[in-house]
């Protein structure tokens, strides 16, 4: 059998990669399902039809079955089969806007990538069996249902997760990740840490990280974070750590965000430095329940503005000296004087000085 060759519009940064991992396969891999071959379990099933997926450009997915039956039986399918989204969020089929071309509907952009393609490809595993009627013998036994797509195969598979985690170079990557992440190292910067491991992870993997569960009671910071990020914010999380009798962390919780954006920054370092910085805080006014901490300062005109913002769970003092670390780390790390710091309060303000 000639030496397997991905497709000449395949990518050029993948193409290696990608031909070093078919040509590792075994070569009934490469070669089409036949109704009546024989396995002895049905990872073994899965891992021959994700084979033949990857070198034709498609992926396979599980769709029913299992283990538990009396006679096991196991289902896959291409991963277009769907005939429609999944929609958790019952979201409008399209973007509709009204005169003035404001949106009006949930959903704000239209869908631009959509696996639903009603695919009809179905290979099943059976409990049957084998060999001549009476023979007494009895294995998982694939069948053909159908052999066909409704889709064109994709010139490159790694478009497919499916295969992606299956390179050899995923799960190292995906470890490397996972102590960037909970460094809360944005992903501008650990990609260029990753592009060095020769597996960079795109935004939305490196994101959906979780090594442990993350938790912020009900609801979490990571939309936020990750907002933030694309807006060209700068950021810093303050997290708490529940340890075991062990003294294992099993449990992590963002208990606060402080961000500004460069001009903000620009502004406090221009006139906040040798001068006045006031800190208020509006109660809980929103949908997570969280403390809005706001800093601002004067211009030489006369007129406020925002230097920086932090969402925080309590009003404890905790909740300030974390802002106060982060406005002399990313704000007034090289200023002298520090500004001083007006706290507002129902008293009409405390004078105090920024933590040295």
């Amino acid at each position: 059998m000639a030496q397997w060759t991905a497709h000449p519009d395949c990518p050029a940064h993948v193409k290696v990669g990608l031909e070093a991992r078919v040509r590792s396969l075994p070569t009934s891999h490469l070669t089409a399902p036949v109704a009546g071959e024989v396995f002895e379990n049905a990872q073994l099933c899965r891992e021959r039809l994700q084979g033949w997926a990857l070198s034709q450009g498609f992926a396979i997915v599980q769709t029913g079955g299992g283990q538990g039956e009396a006679k096991p039986r196991f289902r896959f399918r291409c991963l277009h089969h769907a005939k429609d989204t999944m929609n958790r969020r019952q979201l409008e089929r399209h973007v509709e806007r009204d005169e003035q071309g404001n949106i009006t509907t949930r959903r704000k952009q239209e869908a631009t990538s959509i696996n639903a393609r009603d695919c009809p490809y179905f290979i099943e595993l059976s409990f049957k069996q084998v060999g001549k009627r009476g023979s007494g013998v009895y294995g998982l036994v694939l069948s053909i249902r159908n052999d066909t797509h409704s889709h064109s195969m994709a010139a490159n598979p790694l478009r497919y997760i499916q295969h992606v985690k299956e390179l050899p170079g995923y799960l190292p990557a995906v470890e490397l990740a996972q102590s960037l992440r909970f460094a809360n190292i944005s992903y501008s910067k650990a990609v260029r840490v990753l592009e060095q491991a020769d597996f960079p992870l795109d935004r939305s993997t490196y994101y959906n990280i979780r090594e442990r569960k993350i938790s912020a009671s009900n609801d979490e910071f990571s939309g936020l974070v990750v907002a933030l990020e694309e807006a060209g914010f700068i950021f810093e999380c303050r997290m708490e750590e529940e340890i075991n009798n062990e003294g294992k962390v099993v449990d992590r919780q963002l208990q606060q965000i402080w961000f500004s954006h460069p001009d903000q920054i620009q502004l406090a370092q221009r006139f906040s430095a040798d001068f006045t910085l006031w800190i208020d805080r509006t109660f809980r006014t929103n949908a997570l329940n969280l403390v809005l901490i706001v800093t601002a300062g004067i211009t030489n005109c006369g007129s406020t503005f925002v230097s920086s913002l932090s969402f925080a769970r309590s009003e404890a003092k905790l909740s300030f000296d974390f802002i106060f670390e982060c406005l002399r780390k990313q704000i007034f790390s090289h200023l002298v004087p520090l500004p001083r710091v007006v706290i507002s309060d129902q008293a009409g303000g405390l004078i105090s000085s920024l933590p040295a």
